[in-house]
């Protein structure tokens, strides 16, 4: 199957000399995180949502130029396998589709839902196996707050908690509505001084001002129904024990990976990294293979995708989650922190844990099989 099977051909976009307030409106209207941004029918870059709420900037006069970036392209013959290791790799959402040197597309996470079912194996396997705990908010957080929580946790959506319970979920496409009523908030204030007091009201606009609702399943509920939900939501909410997201980007990880010494094994985010910093990670990530192969039945695949966190500060904070299958069933784990390497390791430590954990309670469940058939 190739890109152009799957990608979205109508392509709406902005040029690089539209406000920030033009590119926003077209986000919300279309419920889309990105825009292709074009210049003369050519492809400039790309706009991301997420970047735009985490700047501090007039959306009313700043130019779309000074935020979009440089974003690599797939071309519309790839196989959607392809397109799944780009998006994966690379961070995005969306990439831009060409065919001969023109855009012809785009092609979202979203838009690999629809096929996801062809890809993904395992599909009857319980949902609450993909995923790990997810960061959220009381009812009584605010608009700063969400900020604060997508900037220091890289997050994209923050689920809204009333005694213990999912009540709704404030993500990047409703915090549009707080930017853009910012923007008329400070034509109508005039005075800089007025402009400030309307930016502190929308810092402490409640949560439960901007929540939309969420779609909540239970853990049992198979991973085959959550892709069909995925198709039109952003994401979904899985009830039991904690606050736990599935999202796209959960389901791409499904996706069959190259193979290495017997395991599929991928690594994304790197392409930046030096050659020290990638031979060590390799390392590290050959050491647990050969650690965890020793504890499980099988290691059928493990994906590590890193992330620098903070870009435009001196310092950045890497992001890193793992996930491994095995029959045992899915083991994830995610950690944040300054020393990559540190990181990692916290994050292969904690699924160790959740493997000796898992195996404690099989050997548990099949003594009282044992003693229940001997009771018979």
């Amino acid at each position: 199957m190739q890109v152009r099977d799957v990608m979205a051909k109508d392509i709406v976009f902005v040029s690089p000399d539209d406000t920030l307030s033009k590119a926003l409106g077209l986000m919300k209207k279309n419920r889309i995180n990105q825009l292709p941004v074009m210049s003369d029918h050519n492809l400039y870059g790309m706009l991301e949502l997420k970047k735009v709420v985490l700047h501090d900037v007039d959306i009313s006069t700043t130019k779309v130029a000074g935020l979009a970036t440089n974003v690599p392209h797939i071309d519309a013959n790839a196989s959607v396998e392809s397109a799944v290791e780009l998006l994966l790799r690379s961070g995005l959402r969306a990439v831009p589709v060409t065919e001969s040197g023109k855009i012809v597309g785009v092609v979202s996470e979203s838009d690999l839902m629809k096929v996801a079912k062809q890809f993904v194996k395992g599909l009857n396997q319980r949902a609450n196996e993909i995923i790990t705990q997810a960061e959220y908010l009381g009812k009584d957080g605010n608009y700063g707050q969400i900020k604060r929580l997508i900037f220091d946790r890289n997050v994209s959506r923050v689920p809204i908690v009333d005694d213990g319970k999912v009540v709704g979920i404030v993500s990047t496409l409703e915090m549009i509505r707080m930017l853009r009523g910012k923007e008329t908030m400070e034509v109508r204030g005039g005075t800089q001084e007025k402009a400030a007091r309307e930016k502190i009201r929308m810092e402490e606009t409640p949560a439960t001002a901007m929540m939309r609702n969420a779609i909540i399943v239970p853990g049992s509920k198979a991973i085959t129904d959550v892709i069909d939900l995925l198709r039109t939501n952003e994401e979904v909410i899985i009830s039991g024990e904690g606050i736990k997201i599935v999202t796209h980007r959960d389901i791409l990880e499904l996706f069959p990976q190259a193979k290495q010494n017997g395991v599929h094994v991928q690594i994304t985010g790197m392409q930046d990294e030096s050659i020290d910093f990638k031979a060590k990670m390799d390392t590290t990530v050959t050491d647990f293979v050969k650690k965890i192969s020793r504890m499980v039945n099988r290691m059928e695949y493990l994906v590590v995708h890193i992330e620098k966190m903070h870009k435009q500060s001196p310092k950045e904070k890497y992001s890193i989650r793992a996930r491994f299958k095995s029959p045992e069933g899915f083991f994830v784990a995610h950690a944040w922190g300054w020393k990559p390497i540190d990181v990692i390791q916290e994050v292969f430590g904690n699924l160790e844990r959740e493997v000796l954990n898992k195996h404690g309670k099989i050997r548990s469940d099949v003594k009282k099989s044992r003693a229940m058939r001997k009771a018979r």
